[in-house]
């Protein structure tokens, strides 16, 4: 008995004193947050204001290069025997320069956010040829929560959602000597959600981003009859223009939330980064290459935005997809 009751009282004053230290950091943080809090205020602001307007950039590029097919023109689905069209699922990954994030967020005490971000994406698309004239029209899904994916040190949410439309005109077609060319318009929407939480306090961005683009693409396939094996290498250019309306916010939470209302001081912000109708012009390059088996296509590809290229601020995605192809 006397055992229990010593281990009961050595637990009452861990918990006192852990209590103890929990009130000295909020007190502590109060105290700084008071000296500085135009500071502080202007830093939580300007970091989520300028990440939210990153993600005008990158998340366009993220949506575009989920929906390509190494041939510049997959065939006419009529008049033609069998008739033309592909299905598969895309697997792929951008980088994210999450820097203006990171700084937000230890400036509210949630420590971990990385300076980059590689998040994955995941979609599904289909294609389907023209009807006698040379063009062929194309769809891309996808819905994805990589909350447990992520490899920040930290509650981070990455949340997404795109549909994608994009129809193409065989310039020419792919023949004994010549390569196939075409060009292209397209458009998705692109919606979800960035943030990172920890139990004093929480940043978020939620966006919504249309993304208009204009590309042209080349390519040839080689084929080894005998084996029923072709490669068809790839290179394109891509010009994006989006439209973004990015809403962000941070609060305090808990104790942190109650101290700061309780010092007359603000416990929450939010604000929203926007674009001026379609603009910000993004030049791209893309490219790689389609191994086809029989049905089978596996594709690898990647783009590189012209703009930004090198530093930090780098912004390119990878892919692969698997489709099955007449």
């Amino acid at each position: 008995m006397k055992i229990l009751k010593k281990l009961a009282l050595t637990a009452l004053l861990f918990s006192a004193g852990q209590a103890f230290i929990f009130a000295d950091a909020v007190s502590d943080y109060i105290d700084a947050y008071k000296a500085e809090a135009d500071s502080y205020i202007s830093t939580f602001n300007s970091g989520l204001d300028d990440f939210s307007s990153e993600l005008g950039f990158s998340v366009p590029q993220a949506a575009v290069q989920q929906n390509v097919y190494a041939e510049a023109f997959i065939g006419k689905v009529f008049p033609s025997v069998p008739p033309h069209f592909a299905v598969g699922i895309n697997a792929g990954m951008t980088h994210l320069n999450t820097s203006a994030l990171a700084k937000a967020a230890s400036k509210l005490g949630i420590s971990g956010v990385k300076d980059d971000f590689f998040f994955p994406v995941f979609n599904a698309d289909l294609r389907i040829g023209g009807v006698f004239l040379p063009f062929d029209v194309g769809f891309s899904f996808m819905t994805l929560d990589v909350s447990k994916l992520n490899s920040m040190d930290v509650d981070f949410t990455a949340e997404f959602l795109t549909f994608a439309f994009d129809a193409r005109y065989a310039l020419l077609e792919d023949g004994l000597a010549l390569p196939a060319v075409s060009v292209g318009l397209g458009y998705s929407l692109n919606k979800g959600s960035f943030g990172a939480t920890n139990d004093k306090a929480e940043a978020m961005v939620d966006y919504n981003v249309h993304t208009l683009y204009a590309q042209v693409q080349v390519s040839k396939t080689l084929n080894i009859p005998v084996v029923k094996i072709g490669f068809t290498p790839f290179l394109g250019l891509r010009g994006v223009i989006s439209n973004y309306d990015n809403d962000w916010s941070w609060k305090f939470k808990g104790d942190y939330e109650a101290a700061m209302n309780t010092a007359g001081l603000s416990s929450s912000g939010k604000g929203t980064a926007s674009s001026d109708g379609f603009g910000g012009f993004q030049p791209q390059i893309y490219g790689g290459l389609g191994f086809n088996f029989v049905f089978v296509q596996v594709t690898a590809s990647i783009c590189a935005d012209l703009r930004h290229l090198g530093g930090d601020s780098s912004l390119w995605s990878g892919a692969m997809s698997i489709r099955f192809k007449m």
